[in-house]
This record gives C-alpha cells, structure tokens and sequence, in this order.
C-alpha cells in the first residue's frame, strides 16, 4: 500500500487498484486571507482550521505519491526545528506544566483537553488517528493501541503574519505543507474514536434545499463533518429516514415525508465534506410543486 499525497486526499491505495477517477483532491494550493481559509482551486471558505482540512476536493484523477516539492530546488528540511523541539514528552505532563501557575502579568493559557478511546472500544481496521499531526491507521490492539504511540500536537493551529504552526510549541513555517510535516509536540495513545458526550438531538434542523430534474430528486442537508460509519439514510415508497451524527457530538434525525413516490432501489445518498447529498428516483417522472406534502 501508499499513501496519496495529493491535497485533500491522504488516503492509502494499492497501486494495482489506482482507477482514473479514485482520488478526490485539490489540484491548487491552500489560501488564507482575512480569516478565511479555503484552496486557490475552488470557491469554499472556513473560518475554522479543522473545517478547512475537510473540504471535499474539487476534482477527480487517480492517486500519486509523487514528492510535493519534486520540480523545486528548495525541498522542506525540518530537521532546522530539531534544535527547537525537545523530546516529545507525554500529553499529561505538558498539560501539568501548561497549568503551572506564572507571574499574574503573563498567565498561562489554560491547557488543552486531552481526550482519550474509552477502555475496551472496538476500533475498525484502518480508521485513522484523529490527534492533530498523526495520520497513523488502525491495525491492531498490539501495534495501534501502545501507551507513547502517538506522536501528536495537543493545541491549536495558528496562522499569524505569514506564519504557520500550534500553539502548544515553538516551531514556525512560511509554507503549507511544511507546516503539516511538523512534528508532534507530545508523546500519548492514538485517538481514533473519544469520549466527548454526544448531544442527544439537535434543537435545530439542519438546512436543507432541493432542485430536480425530469427523472430525479437532488436534496441537499448541511452538516459539516458527518461520521460516516455512524450516520445513516433510509429510501422508503414515500419518504426517507434520516439520522446523521456530526460535528463535535450533534446528532440530526428527521424524517422527509415525500410530495410523491420514489424508486427506493434506485435512490442513492452520498456524505459530503459539508452536507449529506440524496438523489431521489422519481417512481413516474412528473414536476414536484414542494419536497413534502402537506
């Protein structure tokens, strides 16, 4: 297996299996300007570093694993911040010393949160670690699940003046992708599911809009980072059934009584970086004055 090193991607592929259309990217370069974040390529905008990192790549073309910086002389060196960083020290003692009082002048920020796997959780195969700077996938109990196996960054991304890195250590870079490949700060156990309590229901419902088309139905709901393996839509003759978990711990649940019937068979819905995409077959093609009926 290797891993895609196209912008957006990050997946790992078997060279064998690589199809033309199998890697979702960006083929430009990461922009930020007056707070917002997004790629050269495409219109989206974020304000938050983490929703940024999951916006859906604009085109398709098969996975590379060619070196970024290949046709640049200058290629990213960051062993000049080894003489910066200490030895990655546990997450429980940098957060101990990020609470030590300080002169009442220059307080410490208070420290970050360090969530951790509930004891006995059940991990699929290949999901990956959720800790800022570890990209490390699943494998076993044995090899995934070591006490200082993950190498990661326990605060925040920061952009200041050009700058990039986190806000838990000292290392700074002008470029992107350098700022990626900076080393983790902290030394602790792989993330790959938390703990963080999960809202019940959402006061809200998530926006939703539709166009169609002779034979078909598009409906959009927005939610930014819905967890795939734990949301769910449901095709039935005269409705759809949705549950979508999403976010940091918020859960949507709605049922979408439909203006006319459907081909449940041949409906399909997709999980996007901001919203869940259904595409509804129409049972006879005829206009649709509404999504619902009254």
């Amino acid at each position: 297996m290797q891993n895609c090193t196209r912008n957006g991607c990050g997946q790992s592929y078997d060279p064998a299996a690589n199809d033309p259309m199998s890697c979702q990217y960006h083929p430009g370069k990461p922009e930020f300007h007056e707070g917002l974040k997004g790629w050269t390529c495409c219109k989206p905008r974020v304000h938050s570093f983490d929703d940024f990192l999951e916006i859906g790549g604009c085109k398709l073309g098969p996975h590379s694993n060619e070196p970024k910086h290949k046709d640049d002389p200058f290629k990213a060196d960051l062993t000049q911040y080894d003489d910066v960083l200490p030895e990655p020290q546990p997450a429980a003692t940098q957060a101990a010393a990020a609470a030590t009082p300080v002169a009442a002048a220059s307080r410490a920020p208070e420290p970050e949160l360090i969530d951790e796997d509930p004891a006995g959780a059940i991990v699929a195969a290949g999901a990956k670690c959720k800790r800022n700077g570890c990209n490390a996938e699943f494998v076993s109990v044995d090899q995934s699940q070591g006490a200082d196996q993950c190498q990661f960054h326990p605060g925040r991304a920061v952009f200041h003046e050009g700058t990039k890195g986190w806000t838990c250590c000292k290392p700074r870079a002008t470029d992107f992708d350098e700022f990626m490949h900076i080393k983790g700060c902290a030394r602790g156990r792989h993330l790959f599911i938390g703990t963080r309590a999960v809202v019940q229901a959402q006061a809200e419902k998530c926006r939703r809009d539709f166009y169609q088309m002779a034979n078909d139905v598009i409906v959009s709901v927005y939610a930014k980072k819905i967890q795939r393996d734990a949301s769910s839509v449901e095709f039935h003759g005269d409705s759809v059934q949705l549950h979508l978990e999403y976010g940091d711990g918020k859960v949507y649940d709605d049922t979408i009584q439909l203006y006319a019937a459907i081909d449940p068979a041949a409906s399909s819905f997709e999980f996007l970086s901001t919203k869940a995409e259904l595409k509804l077959a129409k049972a006879a093609p005829a206009q649709w004055p509404a999504l619902e009926r009254e």
